[in-house]
């Protein structure tokens, strides 16, 4: 099912928006996202030791491992749909990596949200949301034990602040996004102030690193 005009028409708004205000919103959990990786942001292909193979339910209603991507660069966020501003700024920005590059290259970028809001974000809704970005992009989710393992192993962090309406709370998470190599490894952070130029450099060296 394809997602209404209006709705459309919203995001595209929020994604002006955002991108005009510098995605301030949600810099209060920047030194979490340092903290959490361990080794700050990345400047050209560094080597993490953080992440690795997960499981989780895609957009289809389909289980997805990580290693099901291999041979393909990914970016990878934890975000959710309803986010105001930082998840749609960053999604617009992974379309506009992929639309910098070659097309033989931007068919090996892929990018993932992971939802850290699976009480809202269903697989049906996750799909309508990435897909609007980019038809290629994945939307992923899973129990919230799941999904807090994994934020875990990436360093990230989210969680729902007490006192908020049942029906439209919002959700407090890192800003970082990853850069994951064609075997599985983290191999550059970002924080959404890095030139898409820079970023798409980073994806093709990547590529051009293992063929």
């Amino acid at each position: 099912m394809k997602m209404r005009s209006y709705q459309k028409l919203a995001i595209g708004v929020i994604v002006v928006m955002a991108l005009a205000a510098g995605m301030v919103a949600g810099s209060m959990t920047r030194d979490h996202a340092r903290a959490g990786g361990g080794q700050g942001a990345a400047t050209g292909l560094e080597r993490y030791d953080i992440g690795g193979e997960f499981e989780l339910t895609n957009q289809r209603g389909e289980r997805t491992r990580l290693s099901e991507l291999a041979g393909n660069a990914v970016m990878l966020f934890f975000g959710y749909t309803y986010c105001p501003d930082i998840c749609p700024a960053t999604l617009a920005r992974m379309r506009s990596v992929r639309a910098a590059l070659p097309p033989e290259e931007a068919a090996r970028l892929v990018g993932v949200l992971v939802s850290v809001d699976p009480a809202r974000d269903t697989p049906q809704r996750l799909g309508e949301y990435v897909e609007f970005f980019d038809p290629s992009f994945l939307g992923l989710t899973g129990s919230e034990a799941e999904l807090h393992a994994i934020a875990r192993r990436y360093g990230a962090h989210f969680e729902i602040p007490e006192g908020q309406p049942d029906d439209g709370y919002l959700v407090n998470h890192s800003i970082v996004g990853y850069l994951i190599d064609p075997v599985g490894q983290v191999r550059a952070l970002y924080f959404g102030d890095e030139p898409v130029g820079e970023m798409a450099a980073d994806v093709r060296g990547l590529l051009e690193e293992h063929g």
